[in-house]
């Protein structure tokens, strides 16, 4: 046993302790067995009955197209999930509005879909917590403009690769988008779920994958759009990097895990108007303390600011995503149990005159909790797109709400 792990065993020894005495029946601490040994009531367990992740099926990589042509949506300009009381493994992470029609107005008659779990250590089997999700967007009508089609692509990630990526092609006849000049595309959302079938024969049969693994980071992304003979065809990409942390069986699972994404993505086609993208990035690292750390400050507001410049002359304009990226943890090769992660473009300033946009950026991860391993240091990067209209209309809204572990459907705002 290293020093290293043989401290963190003491000290979570001690604190588990202290917590019995404070408040006994509590249970010990959060879902880390920090010992060298197979840890005792944990990964050899099914998932709670009050784990209500709906399971998915394990059809080939596929398009879900709903109702097209729709000149009303919702446009994602932020997401995240985060948890009230500690870090946890990631079994489920979605947050995704819902637009199967074309919906009468908006934001109303668009549901959020939104899910967390994060092993039995949330969903009151052994602990439980309360996730919250923080959800930014603009209700978006483009007239006679602009017309939107959503699209949901799945794709596997399967290990050793962290990520995967897939051509999508969408017939803009079948999305009613064909009689417009312009094309782009926005990221929509994003759901990551390891409860799914193991493929690889190496996969452990004594860790249940509903259960989750540490992480090293997310991300997702829709790019490459290129319009020809009808088709819309551009690149849907996922990446959920898993990290070996103090479970012996789950780090033997990361090395063969296979986990779902769907990537959500939102295909525009409008006549009159400009699309202007940027990417941009930064690091930054906090020292972390082994036991009870608080959660880390956001980046400072230097690092956020972006400035995009458009073309002059249209007075409607909203922000969208088209990719965000969070690695973690580049000094080490470990992942760790994750508190936080968000993604947040707001737009602060937009001048019709020059078509110059200021957003603010802010990319937050957080390993926070009762038992912090590694060090954070999150170097993240996100593609902002600016969409300028010279008509319609675009109301920036936000939700910020705690739910139930688990899948919920939500209404907006």
């Amino acid at each position: 046993m290293n020093k290293r792990r043989l401290l963190m065993q003491t000290m979570l020894l001690l604190l588990c302790v202290t917590l019995l005495a404070m408040a006994p029946g509590a249970g010990c601490l959060r879902e880390d067995d920090a010992s060298d040994a197979e840890p005792a009531t944990d990964d050899d367990t099914t998932p709670a009955a009050d784990d209500d992740t709906t399971p998915i099926d394990d059809d080939e990589d596929d398009v879900v197209p709903p109702a097209g042509g729709c000149p009303r949506a919702v446009v994602t300009s932020g997401l995240g999930l985060a948890w009230a009381k500690v870090n946890h493994r990631i079994s489920l992470w979605r947050v995704a509005p819902e637009q199967v029609s074309c919906p009468a107005t908006v934001p109303d008659d668009v549901t959020l879909q939104v899910g967390s779990v994060g092993g039995n250590w949330s969903t009151g089997q052994t602990m439980s917590d309360t996730p919250s999700v923080a959800y930014a967007y603009n209700a978006v009508d483009g007239g006679d403009n602009a017309a939107f089609y959503p699209v949901a692509v799945s794709l596997w990630l399967d290990a050793p690769a962290d990520e995967a990526e897939i051509d999508v092609d969408v017939s803009l006849a079948d999305a009613q988008l064909d009689g417009y000049a312009h094309h782009a595309v926005l990221l929509n959302g994003l759901e990551l779920r390891t409860d799914v079938e193991q493929v690889d024969p190496d996969y452990p049969d004594n860790y249940d994958p509903a259960l989750g693994y540490t992480s090293r980071g997310i991300g997702a992304a829709v790019r490459d759009l290129q319009v020809a003979d009808g088709v819309a065809r551009f690149v849907a990409h996922a990446r959920f990097d898993l990290g070996p942390a103090d479970r012996r069986k789950m780090n033997r699972a990361i090395e063969h895990a296979r986990t779902k994404a769907v990537v959500h993505a939102l295909l525009i086609g409008y006549n009159e108007g400009n699309v202007a993208a940027a990417e941009h990035g930064y690091s930054v690292s906090y020292d972390h303390r082994l036991l009870l750390q608080p959660d880390y400050p956001h980046a400072p507001e230097e690092l956020r600011q972006l400035t995009i410049t458009g073309a002059p002359g249209y007075p409607v304009a909203f922000a969208g995503l088209q990719s965000f990226d969070f690695r973690l943890f580049a000094s080490v090769e470990e992942g760790d149990y994750i508190r936080e992660f968000s993604v947040m473009a707001s737009l602060l300033d937009y001048d019709e005159t020059t078509g110059e946009a200021l957003i603010d950026l802010d990319g937050y991860a957080s390993n926070a909790g009762w038992l912090t391993y590694e060090d954070l240091e999150n170097d993240f990067t996100a593609t902002i797109a600016l969409v300028q209209w010279p008509s319609g209309q675009a109301t920036a809204g936000e939700k910020f709400v705690e739910f139930d572990t688990g899948e919920q459907e939500m209404t907006l705002p």
